[in-house]
């Protein structure tokens, strides 16, 4: 009875199983179990060798497994998904149970294991369907249980239809007054992180204060962590980095407490977003060490990724440039082993941060790189940072276009998390382009946050120097040179005592620029001369460039406009010689007569002869 037991539970497991699996499997207690196997290795059935076991001839595994009753057959499977480790293994077993099992709600249930385990596989598609599966059960049996549980399977990634579904389930869950509060407590936390990755701050608010309102001083330690990731995600802002901090340390503490890493990481990745928030990098050094020691204790792909993208994004702060790109290489191999949808965005964002300084590559001065398929929430970023980027290498004239099509900044959707990135971004590319009306306002809207660096919160890092370094640049577009001079000599103080050096010449650059065209010729030079060295050792050719090339303020073709300007050439003329069309000239000059803040063009042409 028990050989023919293990030998029915060993067809099922594959063609190798562990010893250990097995056992479990089989349910035999450890004696009777190593007879059964004792008496299957001297029948020839079986081969044991280091701790495995498979069968002599493969052939006869699949007969014995095909000979197997379809109900018997899935409950073996059931007991392998539940016995083995290998994330991808216990998603065949679970694919394997589901088509085996005729009661529709028990099928159901297996498929919210089957999509937690293709989650840790990797197979988000599978994860998607099966997920899907079993809330269209939970429908047509108007299992509202069953509904809860599938609503709660999946996590939020960033993708819209699957943060779309999970939303949508968690909502037509919580319609139901029956559902006790541990329940109502999952599905309101669930979301809550819906929500935020939707863009529904204000729901996401809500909910997340309700949920952990509702956690709080409850006996499961799961539910309290739920919760508090729900309202991480939701207050992740730069008004939110006292909240963020509290719930970081009460995480980290529940983690600690309980020996649980995966719970330690998640608070301490939270600190680590409050720190970037303050410009801690010494702090957010010394953090990495213990975001590694919680990584390597929990068994996932995740955490890796993030003590990996945290390094890198540390590492890109302090101007190390080619290990930051190495540490992301390696992190971006991580994520698309698990085929992340967010690693695209992930690395075209940390690629045009290091080209801010070290010069952009030909395919992020593409459009290509820039397609993000159908997801419209992209779609801002995508038009914004591409702008940022052709600002970068001078081309003007596209991030102007790429700018118009962003439409108005006050109908730009209020990301949270992202509010500093978005408004610093929108600034210098409004500053280039000479929408002088919009650059008042991002200012205004930056104004509250001095004394904070630019990062976009909730892990996604994307470090641009301190607030006072864009206030600076702003107060520079709209010639106001008193107040661009503190900001930008108070931004490179700062950028200087953190240890950015990057950010310090950038500072540096810009202040050498405002000097210059406020007529202290002779202070801006002195001060291009002394960030220049710094500059050539860290390879920053742009700034390099900035800095030896006294084009003050303007883009390389805005220059070659003054320069026709002063020798008296007409719109009309200056279009011919340049072969553009007559009205984008007219918009160079425009734009040079606002950035250097003169009337007309013989003011252009006294400048360009002090130059």
């Amino acid at each position: 009875m028990n050989n023919d037991l293990l030998l029915r539970a060993a067809a099922v497991a594959g063609e190798r199983v562990r010893l250990d699996v097995l056992q479990q499997v089989a349910g035999l207690p450890p004696n009777d179990f190593l007879d059964a196997l004792d008496a299957l290795v001297r029948a020839g059935a079986l081969v044991v060798t280091a701790g495995e076991a498979w069968f002599a001839d493969e052939s006869v595994r699949r007969d014995a497994e095909a000979r197997l009753p379809l109900t018997a057959r899935a409950d073996l499977h059931r007991r392998t998904a539940e016995a083995v480790d290998a994330p991808a293994e216990a998603q065949r077993h679970w694919s394997a149970a589901v088509a085996g099992t005729p009661d529709a709600r028990e099928r159901a249930r297996l498929q919210l294991k089957l999509a937690q385990a293709a989650v840790k596989a990797g197979d988000l598609s599978a994860a998607h369907l099966a997920a899907q599966a079993a809330v269209r059960a939970a429908r047509n049996e108007q299992d509202l249980d069953l509904l809860a549980d599938a609503a709660v399977a999946l996590e939020p990634i960033g993708q819209s239809v699957w943060d779309g579904d999970i939303h949508q389930w968690c909502t037509e869950a919580l319609a139901a007054s029956s559902h006790s509060t541990e329940t109502r407590v999952r599905l309101l936390a669930r979301q809550a992180q819906a929500a935020v990755y939707l863009g529904r701050w204000s729901e996401a608010l809500t909910a997340s204060r309700a949920a952990l309102s509702e956690a709080v001083g409850m006996p499961d330690d799961d539910l309290l962590v739920e919760a508090l990731t729900a309202r991480q995600l939701a207050t992740s802002g730069p008004d939110d980095v006292d909240e963020l901090a509290a719930a970081a340390r009460r995480m980290i503490e529940l983690g600690t407490s309980t020996g649980r890493a995966e719970i330690e990481l998640r608070g301490r990745l939270w600190q680590v977003d409050a720190l970037w928030y303050s410009g801690d990098l010494a702090a957010i050094g010394a953090e990495t060490g213990r975001l590694a020691s919680c990584a390597g204790r929990v068994n996932g792909s995740h955490g890796r990724w993030h003590v990996l993208l945290t390094q890198a994004s540390l590492a890109l702060a302090r101007a190390e440039f080619e290990d930051a790109e190495a540490l992301l290489d390696e992190a971006l191999e991580v994520f698309r082993s698990i085929g992340h949808p967010a690693t695209h965005g992930a690395e075209v964002a940390f690629r045009m941060l290091v080209g801010h300084h070290r010069g952009h590559s030909a395919e992020l001065l593409g459009s290509a790189v820039w397609q993000f398929g159908t997801d419209a929430r992209w779609d801002l970023a995508a038009r914004l940072n591409r702008a940022f980027v052709l600002v970068d290498a001078g081309r003007v004239d596209e991030a102007a276009a790429l700018y118009q099509r962003c439409g108005e900044p006050d109908s730009w959707p209020n990301w949270r998390a992202g509010e500093l990135l978005l408004h610093t971004i929108g600034a210098r590319v409004a500053a280039a382009v000479g929408a002088t009306a919009d650059v008042r306002r991002f200012r205004d809207r930056l104004e509250p946050h001095r004394g904070r660096y630019v990062v976009a919160g909730a892990g996604a890092t994307n470090f641009l120097g301190p607030v006072e370094l864009v206030l600076g640049a702003c107060a520079a577009a709209l010639n106001e040179w008193d107040a661009a001079i503190a900001d930008l000599q108070k931004a490179g103080s700062l950028c200087r005592s953190i240890g950015a050096p990057g950010f310090a010449v950038e500072a540096a650059c810009l202040l050498a620029e405002v000097y210059e065209r406020s007529g202290d010729v002779a202070q801006a030079r002195t001060l291009a001369a002394e960030a220049l060295p710094l500059a050539k050792t860290l390879r920053m050719t742009p700034w390099v460039q900035r800095l030896t090339t006294p084009t003050g303020p303007l883009s390389q073709r805005e220059r070659e406009v003054a320069e026709l300007v002063a020798k008296g050439l007409s719109n009309r003329e200056i279009a011919a010689a340049l072969v553009i069309s007559e009205r984008t000239a007219q918009n160079h000059v425009q734009h040079i007569l606002t950035k250097l803040g003169f009337a007309n063009r013989a003011q252009v042409a006294a400048w360009v002869s002090k130059g």
